[in-house]
């Protein structure tokens, strides 16, 4: 009687040397492909559709390896299964539950490798804050596991004691935690969401939140500390200054280029790049003063950049704060006083020596001025009254301040 399974033999599969297929029996080949390499099949028939499913190669399955798979897929055909599907099944459970033993960290270099940051300062932010704070609580944690209670160990000893930056931790977890949700990490809900979650265990920071606000030089000692700036020839002084007249971020100014200045206009575009908001570009009207400055200013053949550090790169974020340290160090002014408070003093001489609108004042600082059904119907930038109150500020400062009986100074009316 002809032998219908086992027909091969251990020589035999080794010695075929003639590309080609050869029986096992039951469902099992030993596959010779043209180049004389060898595998093993199993076909088979499901449905009424005929199948194959690759066993492995010769060279790391040996015969009666073979077989036994074979037999484990003739078995599944019995119980009314496909051995293919089946296979295919077992492979997505593995890979599933792989991803799913992700860790935090893994998940976190994983969102921050795609991520894009507005610059390099704000990416090592962001890994800092986790390194300190998430990572000795989180990292090690498998991501499709956290709960709300690990959230907790992160937040509780710093949510009154620091909490913005508390509020930038439980932020940043959720956006790791809604990468690895769509990345297939997990399945869970994201439990470092606010509403419905942390709300639930943890005051609003708007209720706790201390605000520090930076120093800001009062208005009337403006023009006493620009005496004292001026006496400084160098390029982070005039930096400084036209920060002062303008009214405007340390990095819009310290990003300024010549393109962005029409001196025919008068005018400074800022690129919505470096505004805060960056929905849109800003224009800066140029008072007498801000204008005599640039006029004044070297220009150099191998950078567009109106304030370039001695390298004539992009102005580093602490050489005006340096500067302006220095100074009172020196004892060049007396008080306090960062670069930026002086877009606070602006603000404050907008309300108490002028009748200038606060929504031209919010204008000038490049702030969103009402909710977003008004911005969408406000198409006017107010270039023109805004350049009123520029070349008043400029003036202002320029000059001694004097007080009045009222308290205030003379200051022109405006039209709002």
């Amino acid at each position: 009687m002809a032998r219908l399974i086992e027909k091969l033999t251990p020589l035999a599969v080794t010695k075929t040397s003639k590309a080609g297929y050869y029986g096992d029996g039951a469902g099992l080949w030993l596959q010779v492909s043209p180049s004389l390499s060898k595998s093993w099949i199993f076909r088979y028939t499901k449905d009424g559709q005929a199948k194959v499913m690759g066993l492995g190669s010769c060279a790391t399955v040996g015969l009666k390896e073979a077989r036994d798979k074979a037999k484990d897929a003739r078995l599944l055909l019995q119980e009314g299964k496909d051995p293919l599907a089946t296979r295919q099944d077992k492979a997505k459970a593995i890979k599933k539950a792989k991803a799913k033993s992700k860790t935090f960290a893994e998940c976190a270099d994983l969102f921050l490798a795609r991520k894009t940051f507005n610059n390099v300062k704000h990416g090592k932010q962001w890994r800092s804050t986790l390194e300190e704070y998430a990572y000795p609580h989180l990292g090690a944690l498998p991501v499709s596991e956290i709960d709300i209670s690990d959230i907790k160990e992160v937040l509780d000893p710093i949510w009154h004691t620091k909490t913005e930056t508390a509020s930038r931790v439980q932020g940043r977890i959720k956006k790791i935690i809604d990468y690895a949700i769509v990345s297939g990490y997990r399945e869970k809900s994201n439990p470092a969401i606010w509403t419905g979650y942390l709300d639930s265990v943890f005051d609003s920071p708007k209720k706790i939140k201390v605000v520090n606000h930076l120093d800001a030089m009062p208005y009337a000692k403006v023009n006493d500390f620009l005496l004292a700036l001026r006496k400084h020839d160098a390029i982070s002084a005039k930096a400084l200054e036209f920060l002062i007249l303008t009214a405007v971020r340390s990095d819009s100014v310290r990003s300024a280029t010549w393109s962005q200045i029409d001196k025919k206009m008068k005018i400074w575009t800022v690129p919505k790049a470096y505004t805060k908001t960056k929905k849109r570009d800003h224009a800066v009207p140029l008072s007498k003063e801000a204008m005599k400055l640039l006029e004044e200013l070297p220009t150099f053949d191998e950078t567009d950049l109106v304030f370039p550090s001695p390298t004539l790169k992009k102005m580093s974020d602490s050489t005006i704060s340096k500067l302006m340290r220095e100074m009172r160090e020196e004892k060049e002014f007396k008080g306090e006083g960062v670069p930026h408070g002086f877009r606070s003093t602006f603000s404050t001489w907008r309300l108490e020596c002028t009748t200038y609108s606060q929504e031209l004042g919010e204008f000038c600082l490049m702030h969103e001025v009402g909710d977003s059904v008004y911005q969408a119907y406000q198409r006017s930038n107010g270039l023109e009254r805004r350049r009123e109150i520029m070349q008043d500020w400029s003036s202002f400062i320029n000059k001694p301040f004097k007080e009045i009986k009222s308290g205030k100074v003379t200051a022109k009316k405006s039209i709002t």
